[in-house]
């Protein structure tokens, strides 16, 4: 479970995460987005930041948090114009609307 307003870790599965905190770290230097530009591999022993298209010098790191509807999430304020409002995973949005349905 994530803290509201401590949320310096990413989550790579249910094994592995990396804390964003220690200036050293490279996670500090990638936020969420709901298209992202990055993805995270686990590959020769170790976790990876891999690109997923073309990145233009200066642009954001992104990758999509995609936090698990039992964890406490955050709205997301990624500015694209398809955003999905929630730093949520995406297989996890019809479990939401079924939820919201029934209090609404």
């Amino acid at each position: 479970m994530l803290l509201r307003g401590a949320n310096h870790i990413i989550k790579f599965d249910a094994n592995h995460d990396m804390d964003a905190r220690p200036q050293w770290s490279p996670a500090g230097h990638v936020n969420h987005g709901c298209y992202p530009n990055c993805a995270t591999k686990k590959k020769r022993g170790g976790l990876w930041l891999t690109s997923i298209r073309p990145i233009e010098q200066g642009e954001e790191l992104l990758i999509d948090y995609g936090f698990d509807l039992g964890e406490e999430f955050e709205p997301c304020r990624c500015g694209h114009p398809r955003c999905r409002g929630l730093m949520l995973r995406r297989k996890d949005w019809p479990r939401l609307r079924k939820l919201m349905s029934k209090v609404l």
